[in-house]
């Protein structure tokens, strides 16, 4: 029993210490898209998963058409759907191990991409910063929110 109870503790404690905080579902602030972040080959990447209106809306040129790249500045990529779009990419854990930085945030919606970071505020709440310049002096911070995404639907 008691080595039952010790194999149990230390496999808890194994999964506790390997969960990366960044790596998850993260809702926007709007509320409008989800993004999953992964990791892969220590490189930290995000994909939209989920939209509110995966279609453009009423009064939009092309409402009912799902949304695509359509503002990119690279005409041959305008095509791309949104959904499933990489959005983050080239992140890297820096060297004191508080923050991913080194990568790009790609906003669809205006067809620009940004420097990035992204800082772990707390277990349910990453700071993404995207800027002009690759300090991060000319920028926006946002706070996304740690969601879970089962078939099509968010719960929190």
């Amino acid at each position: 029993m008691k080595k039952l109870v010790f194999y149990l503790f230390f496999l808890i404690t194994i999964f506790s210490y390997t969960q990366d905080p960044y790596v998850g579902y993260w809702e926007m602030p709007d509320k409008k898209v989800v993004i999953q972040i992964e990791k892969i080959n220590n490189e930290y990447v995000g994909y939209v998963r989920w939209l509110k209106d995966p279609v453009y809306p009423k009064g939009d040129p092309m409402q009912g058409v799902e949304q695509f790249d359509r503002k990119n500045p690279d005409s041959k990529l305008r095509n791309r759907k949104v959904m499933n779009l990489q959005v983050v990419g080239g992140l890297y854990l820096n060297k004191s191990k508080t923050e991913l930085v080194d990568g790009w945030i790609y906003d669809s919606w205006n067809g620009k991409m940004y420097h990035g970071t992204v800082k772990v505020i707390n277990e349910n709440t990453l700071n993404l910063r995207g800027s002009l310049d690759q300090w991060g002096i000319l920028g926006y911070s946002m706070k996304v929110k740690r969601v879970k995404l089962t078939g099509g639907k968010i719960s929190y």
